[in-house]
């Protein structure tokens, strides 16, 4: 197995973490909601527990934080954009199932995919092509039954499809090469600054605490810092890295899949038969986009 094939196994692993950690979190945070979290406080809590755990772990281990003026310019204007896309994916959860927001939020799949390969980033084959069309079908599949039987606000999907496109700025940003020298951690250090101190403004001027006030709010919270604010966006920054922004977006559409399923057990929703057929597509989709990139690399 040559480096280009092992880098790219590692990458589709950390995706998949991703996916799974993610694809918890809208049932989470609508817990958080039903026990009196707002979305404010969630996301102060969640970054300020996430930021802590990244730049601990990047003192301990004395990596390089030094990035250079230019590299936290443009780090800093992409995590005003990271707590435009985290502020309206989590509103979005108020509004409209958590499993229907993810796949809405999806949509920045098809953006990065389009700007890759008409950038010429990413080669155009009828493979990737199969791959993205079996993806987006399998999403589709996997929800449709929360979007038949529940009424959906148009607020909540208008912050979802938000959310989406600025994932999708956010996405095609981490793989660009000026990045490619700094460590993913040291990254998501950086990146955490911004939408941690927005929403701890956000949270006075809305007048919610800035912290969790009951121990099971506090767990609720502990466990979305430790996930979705630490472990998934710095798996995911180093997929990136590794395999690139439209492979890492294609393999991070099994995000709606355990969205979907950690609605059932959290949120006691139902299993349907589509859904599973969806998450059997997605699945396929996802191993037949490893394969092929593998192959493809052994030949290089």
């Amino acid at each position: 197995m040559n480096n280009l094939s092992h880098n790219r196994n590692i990458g589709f692993l950390f995706v998949l973490l991703t996916s799974l950690l993610y694809g918890l979190m809208p049932a989470v945070s609508q817990r958080a909601y039903a026990v009196g979290v707002t979305v404010e406080t969630l996301l102060t809590g969640r970054y300020l527990i996430g930021g802590s755990l990244i730049w601990i772990y990047i003192l301990l281990t004395k990596k390089n934080f030094k990035v250079g003026r230019g590299n936290f310019g443009f780090l800093m204007l992409v995590s005003v954009d990271l707590f435009g896309c985290a502020f309206f994916m989590n509103s979005s959860y108020a509004f409209i199932p958590g499993a229907v927001a993810s796949l809405l939020v999806f949509c920045y799949i098809i953006i990065v995919n389009a700007v890759e390969m008409i950038s010429g980033r990413e080669r155009v084959y009828p493979m990737r092509i199969l791959c993205l069309v079996l993806t987006v079908i399998g999403m589709v599949a996997v929800v449709y039954s929360p979007v038949g039987s529940v009424g959906l606000s148009i607020k909540g999907i208008l912050f979802a499809l938000s959310s989406g496109v600025l994932y999708a700025v956010w996405t095609i940003c981490m793989g660009a090469k000026r990045l490619s020298g700094i460590s993913s951690e040291v990254t998501m250090g950086y990146l955490i600054i911004v939408p941690l101190i927005l929403n701890a403004l956000t949270c006075i001027s809305s007048g919610s605490p800035l912290l969790p006030q009951t121990p099971e709010q506090w767990s609720y919270i502990g466990y979305l810092g430790l996930s979705a604010g630490f472990i998934a966006p710095v798996a995911f920054t180093a997929a990136i890295k590794r395999i690139g922004a439209s492979t890492a977006s294609m393999i991070n559409t099994s995000e709606p899949v355990f969205a979907y399923f950690a609605g059932i057990l959290l949120m006691s929703d139902k299993l349907s038969w589509n859904a599973t057929l969806g998450g059997v597509v997605i699945v396929a989709g996802l191993l037949l986009l490893n394969i092929t990139e593998r192959r493809r690399d052994n030949h290089l």
